[in-house]
């Protein structure tokens, strides 16, 4: 998203995958979990594949600094909404984001705001996609969302015509 807003004309078309536009989009007790981010929650990486993969990593550090960002409030919603490029949007249906909040979003990108009409000429490029029996920790296994995003990025948009 950060990409999108400082670079406009850069990109083309835009895909979001279970993130929050704000803060508070995400649920009370996923902002708690941020909350203990720091080094005693690095410690648990002893145990995770992922310190086989990476053993001189300093989780310490990296935590407390990944700590220290998810801590900071943010609201891009007038960012966000500035950006003209078709977006996708995908969610789980039980995401960690505020279902509400994922409409939120998905309205500040004009999707939600009218009927489309028989002919979707009232549709507008904004897409969402709530994945079925998904969570915001399992999404990117989704056995189609290659297939979902791909068609997106591949359909003609707008700057394409």
């Amino acid at each position: 998203m950060q990409t999108a807003i400082r670079h406009l004309e850069a990109v083309r078309k835009l895909v979001v995958v279970s993130a929050a536009v704000k803060r508070d989009g995400w649920y009370p007790e996923v902002l708690e979990g941020m909350a203990q981010m720091g080094p005693e929650a690095a410690k648990l990486m002893k145990q995770t594949p992922l310190n086989q993969l990476y053993p001189d990593a300093d989780w310490a550090a990296l935590f407390t600094k990944l700590g220290n960002l998810l801590k900071q409030d943010y609201d891009w919603s007038k960012d966000v909404a500035a950006i003209k490029s078709p977006v996708m949007l995908v969610f789980a249906d039980a995401d960690a984001v505020r279902t509400a909040h994922v409409m939120e979003f998905f309205a500040l990108m004009g999707g939600g705001q009218r009927d489309a009409g028989m002919d979707g000429s009232g549709r507008s490029t904004a897409q969402l996609a709530v994945l079925p029996g998904m969570t915001h920790y399992n999404i990117l296994s989704f056995p189609t969302l290659d297939a979902l995003v791909t068609k997106f990025l591949d359909a003609p948009g707008p700057k394409d015509e």
